[in-house]
């Protein structure tokens, strides 16, 4: 079973296997706005640093597999578990990346509660993950409104200064002439 959530205006793609819910290494570095290089630089990173402190279980938390690029080439991505999605995105910083990992842990969250309730009806199921996916919308517009709000400020001091900047040569060209203005 699949579910999509957008999570900063992009879509990602949760997957239900054998009980356990996965997202994907390109879905990660779409939401974070990162490289998927980096993001696979990065989990390899956790691998290495796994096997070296022993914690082989671990290593089950990211599942290699491939995807074809737009070039119709097969590259190299991670099916990541929630684990595996929360040892990778302790490395992501930032007040962004913290909404972002809020936004995924919640769409984590939701999947496993549909796939423990799965006994029940279909459709109440779907009426679940919908209202929680607009719960996390409802969040991710909040903080973008609260962005729009602090650019308002921005744009009208910036209306002003212009405005002001008018006056000022208006008044030049009336003391001094439009060609005075422009000899010195």
């Amino acid at each position: 079973m699949n579910n999509v959530v957008f999570i900063n205006n992009q879509e990602v793609v949760f997957e239900n296997k054998d009980e356990q819910v996965f997202c994907t290494s390109l879905d990660i570095a779409k939401v974070f706005g990162k490289n998927h290089f980096h993001v696979l630089r990065n989990i390899e990173n956790i691998l290495n640093d796994l096997r070296k402190i022993g914690a082989s279980q671990d290593l089950s938390n990211f599942g290699l597999v491939k995807y074809k690029d737009k070039k119709g080439e097969f590259r190299p991505s991670y099916q990541i578990s929630r684990d595996g999605f929360s040892l990778l995105a302790m490395r992501f910083t930032g007040k962004k990346a913290l909404q972002f990992k809020i936004a995924f842990i919640n769409a984590f969250n939701e999947m496993e509660n549909i796939i423990r309730s799965n006994n029940q009806t279909t459709n109440y199921s779907d009426y679940k993950f919908i209202k929680k996916q607009n719960e996390i919308l409802n969040q991710i517009t909040c903080t973008q409104s609260n962005t729009i709000y602090v650019l308002q400020d921005s744009i009208r001091f910036l209306n002003n200064t212009i405005g002001s900047m008018k006056e000022i040569n208006k008044e030049l060209k009336k003391n001094l002439g439009y060609r005075e203005i422009f000899k010195r």
